[in-house]
């Protein structure tokens, strides 16, 4: 019994002296000086609940999360939905692309997961529809485009869908959009300039694509950008999202670079570090 507390009182002083180095009162950013914590998808990619799911979201928020990342594609009826997958039968019991299904045709869908059998994939009206509170939190949408159509109708088709669910909810103030095409950029800045742009890009491009768009932010791998690129890109004005925080000591790297947001796989961790 010795050896195992004293093993266990280690990791817990390891934790400690981990947390305790990060003063977060030398934070410097444009988030109120702030980090605020994002759930990847939810929970994230290892949770008890489906990617995405309706389910995974709440829990996340419900611990503390101030915001969610989402994965968002477009059903070939306007609908959108939260699925990251480019394929359906990666992980249900459906098969082919989502840009080929109607909404109707997904409702029913099961995942293959038995674990995940009781879910549902939902659309961003549901989710939006039923969140407790869900002004009170902030929600990063990705938006997955696998279809081949690429013309500019089937763009404003899009963006029209997105326009039409985010103010049947009055969360224009509430959504910060991602597409990593231009195209959508561009055409969303155009018809919406209050909405929050954030690119997705390299470093460099990201800054430039950024400027150009007046965008609210870029989002970028915390694994390839420096603490001084996140203090260049507040210095320009524009807000640094992180992902690819997959583990704890993924998420107190992540802090020590000073981002606005962090979208974290180890929710609970980071809402608790950053209290």
């Amino acid at each position: 019994m010795k050896p195992l507390l004293s093993i266990i009182l280690i990791i817990l002083f390891s934790f400690s002296c981990g947390k305790n180095d990060l003063d977060l009162s030398q934070v410097r950013n444009l988030n109120g000086d702030k980090i605020s914590p994002f759930g990847h998808a939810g929970m994230g990619i290892s949770s008890q609940y489906p990617f995405n799911s309706f389910e995974s979201i709440s829990n996340a928020l419900n611990i503390g999360a101030e915001g969610v990342e989402i994965d968002i594609q477009m059903t070939k009826d306007s609908v959108l939905v939260l699925f990251h997958d480019r394929t359906l039968q990666e992980q249900t019991d459906l098969e082919g692309l989502i840009y080929d299904q109607n909404w109707d045709d997904l409702k029913e869908a099961t995942y293959k997961n038995p674990l995940f059998a009781e879910y549902k994939i939902v659309s961003l009206d549901q989710l939006f529809e039923h969140l407790k509170k869900v002004k009170d939190y902030q929600f990063f949408l990705d938006f997955k485009l696998y279809q081949p159509d690429n013309s500019d109708s089937y763009a404003s088709t899009y963006i029209n869908a997105v326009i039409k669910t985010i103010e049947k909810h009055q969360l224009e103030n509430n959504v910060l959009l991602s597409f990593f095409q231009q195209k959508y950029l561009e055409k969303l800045k155009l018809v919406r300039p209050n909405y929050k742009l954030v690119i997705n890009n390299s470093f460099e491009n990201g800054i430039l694509l950024a400027d150009d768009l007046n965008a609210y932010g870029i989002i970028l791998n915390n694994d390839n950008v420096t603490k001084s690129q996140i203090e260049q890109a507040h210095e320009e004005g524009i807000r640094v999202y992180l992902f690819g925080a997959y583990s704890k000591n993924d998420n107190l790297d992540a802090i020590e670079k000073h981002p606005d947001f962090i979208l974290t796989d180890k929710v609970n961790h980071l809402v608790k570090v950053l209290k």
